[in-house]
This record gives C-alpha cells, structure tokens and sequence, in this order.
C-alpha cells in the first residue's frame, strides 16, 4: 500500500509491501526490510528498519499522529492511497486524512469480531480475536473512533501486516 507522510517539514511517498512473512518499505529507490509488533496493546511499537531497532510510540492527535522516537516528539500527517485519491479528486487535502489501519501484528487465523462497520470505538476497546501459535490473542483498537471498513471474515488466515479494520 502506499502512503504520503508530511513530517518535520518534509514530504516522503512511501510504499509497503508485504510478501508472506515479510516486509519491505519503499521510498524513492530504497528498499528498506521492516518488522513492526505493537507491543501488548499499548501504542508502542518495536520497529526494525534494515536491522537497526527503534522504539516508536504512536499517538492519533486530532487527524494526525504525534510519534515518539528517541525522546524527540514529530507530528505527522499520513495519507493511505485511497486518501490521496480523494484529495487529489477534490483537491482538499485537508480532509482526506484516512483513519487507522489495524494491522494483523502476526500471521494467524482471525477467531472472532467484537465490531461492526459503524460501531464506535475507543482506545484499548478490543476490537477482533486473532489465534496464532494456538494461542488467542486480542487486537484492540488504537484511536477512538468508528469502524468503516472490516476487511477479513472469521475463519480467514491472515499474514503478519495484513490491513484487518479501518477506523476513522
């Protein structure tokens, strides 16, 4: 999927790929492989870009993200594809921010749906049950907001980056 991030000053398109268990980002002509886990519900994540390890926090902040990285606070603002094609289409870019994206944090099988489309939500609300490992692990929700989108179905087998529930 591809994405416009504006931050400190500056404007990078970006692309992620996911390709079974893997994970590369790529800006311009950098290919750089990545592994996110959010860590226990939290809006912590563990990333590790091209194996250097980092510690970012993730905060939704009136339609933009506020991110934590080395004790340095950055606000962003990030477009998803279909956002840009609507700020391109109406020339608005102010209002196409697009919500989360829950992501599948590892591959598994998707055991339950606690939402709907329309359903509102509220960070840390457990929104799906995902089995992996024989283990059930519960998804929560990161922002406050409604469900607009449920892109998987019980049942269905899910890999690790895997876009499940947009929220706005």
């Amino acid at each position: 999927m591809k994405y416009k991030v504006d931050i400190a000053d500056e404007s990078i398109e970006l692309e992620v790929r996911h390709s079974g268990d893997a994970t590369d980002v790529v800006i311009g002509d950098r290919v750089l492989t990545a592994d996110v886990v959010r860590i226990a519900g939290s809006p912590v994540y563990s990333l590790v870009l091209d194996g250097r390890s980092y510690e970012v926090s993730v905060h939704r902040r009136g339609g933009k993200f506020e991110l934590v990285l080395g004790g340095e606070t950055y606000e962003a603002d990030v477009m998803d594809e279909r956002a840009m094609r609507i700020a391109e289409a109406t020339g608005d870019a102010g209002h196409a921010q697009s919500g989360e994206t829950v992501a599948a944090p590892m591959p598994g099988v998707v055991v339950g749906l606690a939402v709907e489309v329309g359903a509102e939500v509220s960070v840390g609300q457990g929104i799906l049950t995902l089995e992996a490992m024989k283990m059930e692990n519960e998804i929560k929700s990161g922002v406050d907001g409604v469900v607009k989108e449920i892109r998987i179905k019980v049942g269905q087998g899910v890999a690790q980056g895997e876009p499940l529930i947009v929220i706005e």
